[in-house]
C-alpha cells in the first residue's frame, strides 16, 4: 500500500523527469547492493557467512549499473540498441534469483572468498560486454511500443525462481538466523509483484513501470536490512547477551574463579566468591601479579606452565594452600584451564575452599577413633581393673611384712605402675561417648575456685605461676567431675609446654549465648604438622605421654554441650572451651 501511494504521487513527475528519477532509484539500489556485498565480505573475515549472497549482490550491483547507464531515458545506448538496458535488467534479476537459490545449497558455505569474488566480477563484466558488443546475438526484449513476449516469459521464469527460493527458505534450507530469514522473506514477497509490474507496462512512463521501480527500492531495502540485521546487528546483540551471561556466570558463581595472564601471572579479573574467600577487594587484586600478592603457597602458575608444555591445557583438582588477606592459611582444590582473551593466552583458575571440609573430615575421623577406643575401654575396663586391684592389694600386704622390707622400693614401683595403668584405663573410659552423665547446674567460676589451690600447687612445683581472671558467668548444666578433669588436663598441658618462669592464665567470660573458659600458656606454640591432628588419641609430643589427655578433653567437651577452639603462635597457645548456655527452666 505504501509503494502504491508513493507511485501515484511520483507518476506525474515521472512523465516529465523520468530520466532523473529512474537514475536516482537505480543508483540507490546499486549502493544497497554494493553495501550488502561489502558487509558480507568484511564480516566473513571473522565468521563463517553465506558468501553466495554477497557475490550475488556484487553481480547484481554491476549489472544494475550497466542497466542504469544504458537506460533509454538517458540516451547513452548505441543507435539501434533500444533494448540494451532491458537485457542488463533481466540479467541482473536472473543473477539475483539464481544467487538466492544457490545460497540455500551446500555450495554457499564451501566457496572460497577470493575465487568467488573473482568469478563474480568476471561473469558480470563478461555478460556486460557480450550484450554491448554482440547485440544481435540475443532476441529483442523491448521496443518503443512496449515489452516483447520473450521478455514477459523471462520475467515469469525469474518469478518462478523467486518462488522456488521462497519455498526453500520456508522449508529450512537456508542456514541463517531467524532475523536474516525474516527480512529475506519480506524482500521476496515484494520482489515478486515488482517483477509482475515489469510484465505489463507498455512505455517507460507507464504507471506500472513506476510502481515496479518503487517496489524494487523497497525490496532492496529489505535485502539490506536482512544483511545488516542478520550479520551485524543480530550477532552484536547475541554477543552482548553472551557477554552478559558470561559476566553473570563468572561474577556470581558459587566457586572462586580468577583469570590471570600466562606470561606474568597478572590478575585480569576475579569473581565475588574469590574476593569473599580471600578477603581482598577488587582494587587490591586487578593489575597485580601472583608473586606480588603472595596468595598461593604452592606455585600454581609454574605447575600450569609445566602442564601446558606437556600439551595438557587442563589441570584438575590439585590441592594447594593459599593465604587470605589477614594471613590465615587455608586449603583449596585448584583446577586450571588455558583460555585466549584478546589473543593473549590466559589461565582460568577455579578454586574450591575445602578447609572446613577437611577439618570436618578430620573431626569425624577423630570422633570415630574416640568412639572405638571408648567402646573398647568400656568393654575391657572392668575385667582389667578387677585383677589389677587384687594384685595391688597383695603387693601392699607383702610390702608391710618384715621379711620383705628390703624390697620396699620394688613394691612401691610396682604399685605406682599399677596406679598409672589404672589412670590410663580411667582416661580410656573418659573417651566413651556412652559414658553415663551426671549433669547438673554448676557455676564455672565456683568449680575453678575449688580447683585453684590444686592448680596453683602444680604450677609452683614446676616453677610456674597461674593467673585467674574471672568475670560473672551463667550457671551451666555440666558434669562437675568431668569439667574438673578437663580443666586439670588443659592447665597441666600448659604448664608442661612452658619453660621455667612461665605463666598460665585462666579466664572465664560470656560471649553472646556462650560461656567461655580460656586457658592460655606462654609456650612456643603448636606446630602446623600437629595442629590438624589435635584431639586424636595417642597423639603426644611428651616422652612419657599417653596421647589421651587432649582426646579426653574433646570427649568431655562434646558430652557437656561445648566445643574446643584454639589459637596458637610462637608466643603461646590458648584453648577456648565454649559452653552453650542452657536455661534452668
Amino acid at each position: 500500500m505504501f509503494s502504491l501511494i508513493i507511485s501515484l504521487i511520483i507518476t506525474p513527475k515521472w512523465e516529465t523527469s523520468f530520466a532523473i528519477i529512474h537514475t536516482v532509484f537505480e543508483v540507490f539500489c546499486i549502493l544497497i547492493a554494493f553495501s550488502s556485498f561489502f558487509i558480507i565480505w568484511f564480516v566473513s573475515k571473522i565468521q563463517k557467512l553465506n558468501l553466495i549472497l554477497g557475490f550475488g549482490f556484487l553481480g547484481v550491483g554491476i549489472l544494475d549499473a550497466f542497466h542504469t547507464f544504458y537506460w533509454q531515458g538517458l540516451g547513452f545506448y548505441p543507435t539501434g540498441y533500444y533494448d540494451l538496458s532491458a537485457k542488463y535488467w533481466l540479467a541482473g534479476r536472473f543473477f539475483e534469483a539464481l544467487s538466492l537459490i544457490l545460497s540455500t545449497t551446500s555450495i554457499s558455505r564451501s566457496i572460497s572468498r577470493y575465487k568467488g569474488v573473482t568469478f563474480t566480477l568476471f561473469l558480470s563484466f563478461f555478460i556486460g560486454f557480450i550484450f554491448l558488443y554482440t547485440p544481435h546475438t540475443f532476441p529483442t526484449l523491448i521496443t518503443p511500443e512496449g515489452v516483447t513476449p520473450l521478455k514477459i516469459v523471462i520475467e515469469y521464469i525469474i518469478i518462478i525462481m523467486f518462488i522456488c527460493f521462497l519455498y526453500r527458505l520456508l522449508t529450512g534450507h537456508l542456514q541463517e538466523d531467524i532475523v536474516t530469514k525474516k527480512y529475506l522473506l519480506l524482500a521476496i514477497l515484494v520482489a515478486i509483484p515488482a517483477e509482475l509490474c515489469f510484465t505489463v507496462f507498455t512505455t517507460i512512463t507507464n504507471f506500472y513501470n513506476v510502481l515496479g521501480h518503487v517496489l524494487k527500492v523497497v525490496y532492496y531495502c529489505f535485502f539490506l536490512q536482512a544483511i545488516f540485521a542478520g550479520y551485524i546487528l543480530f550477532p552484536y546483540k547475541e554477543l552482548q547477551l553472551s557477554n552478559e551471561r558470561f559476566h553473570k556466570v563468572f561474577r556470581y558463581s558459587p566457586v572462586s574463579k580468577s583469570i590471570l595472564t600466562i606470561k606474568d601471572g597478572l590478575y585480569i579479573d576475579v569473581n565475588d566468591m574469590w574476593l569473599q574467600t580471600t578477603g581482598y577487594t577488587r582494587e587490591e587484586i586487578i593489575g597485580f601479579t601472583v608473586n606480588e600478592l603472595g596468595l598461593y603457597l604452592g606455585d600454581v602458575i609454574k605447575k600450569s606452565h609445566v602442564e601446558l608444555q606437556r600439551g595438557n591445557e587442563v589441570l584438575t583438582n590439585q590441592k594447594y594452600l593459599f593465604q587470605t588477606k589477614n594471613g590465615i592459611i587455608r586449603e583449596g582444590l585448584f583446577s586450571t584451564q588455558k583460555i585466549m582473551l584478546q589473543e593473549e593466552p590466559c589461565i582460568l583458575i577455579v578454586m574450591i575452599d575445602i578447609t572446613d571440609q577437611v577439618r570436618n573430615e578430620n573431626e569425624l575421623l577423630r570422633l570415630d577413633r574416640l568412639n572405638l577406643i571408648g567402646q573398647m575401654a568400656a568393654g575391657i575396663g572392668h575385667e582389667v581393673r578387677n585383677p589389677m586391684t587384687t594384685v595391688r592389694g597383695f603387693l601392699q600386704i607383702l610390702s608391710e611384712k618384715i621379711e620383705c622390707s628390703k624390697y620396699q622400693d620394688y613394691y612401691a614401683m610396682m604399685i605406682e605402675e599399677l596406679d598409672r595403668a589404672n589412670s590410663i584405663i580411667t582416661d580410656f573410659l573418659s573417651l566413651s561417648s556412652n559414658k553415663p552423665s551426671n549433669a547438673q547446674f554448676y557455676n564455672l567460676n565456683k568449680i575453678i575456685d575449688d580447683l585453684f589451690p590444686l592448680l596453683q600447687a602444680d604450677a609452683l612445683n614446676a616453677d610456674h605461676s597461674i593467673l585467674w581472671e574471672k568475670l560473672p558467668v551463667s550457671d551451666l548444666k555440666i558434669d562437675r567431675n568431668e569439667i574438673h578433669q578437663l580443666i586439670i588436663n588443659l592447665v597441666r598441658n600448659g604448664i608442661e609446654a612452658m619453660k621455667m618462669g612461665g605463666r598460665v592464665t585462666i579466664r572465664t567470660f560470656s560471649d553472646g549465648d556462650e560461656t567461655v573458659l580460656a586457658i592460655k600458656d606462654e609456650g612456643t606454640g603448636i606446630g602446623p604438622e600437629i595442629l590438624d591432628k589435635i584431639g586424636t588419641p595417642f597423639l603426644t609430643t611428651k616422652e612419657q605421654g599417653t596421647g589421651l589427655g587432649l582426646a579426653t578433653c574433646y570427649s568431655i567437651a562434646e558430652r557437656n554441650n561445648a566445643r574446643i577452639d584454639l589459637n596458637t603462635s610462637s608466643a603461646g597457645t590458648t584453648f577456648f572451651v565454649r559452653f552453650k548456655t542452657v536455661s534452668e527452666a
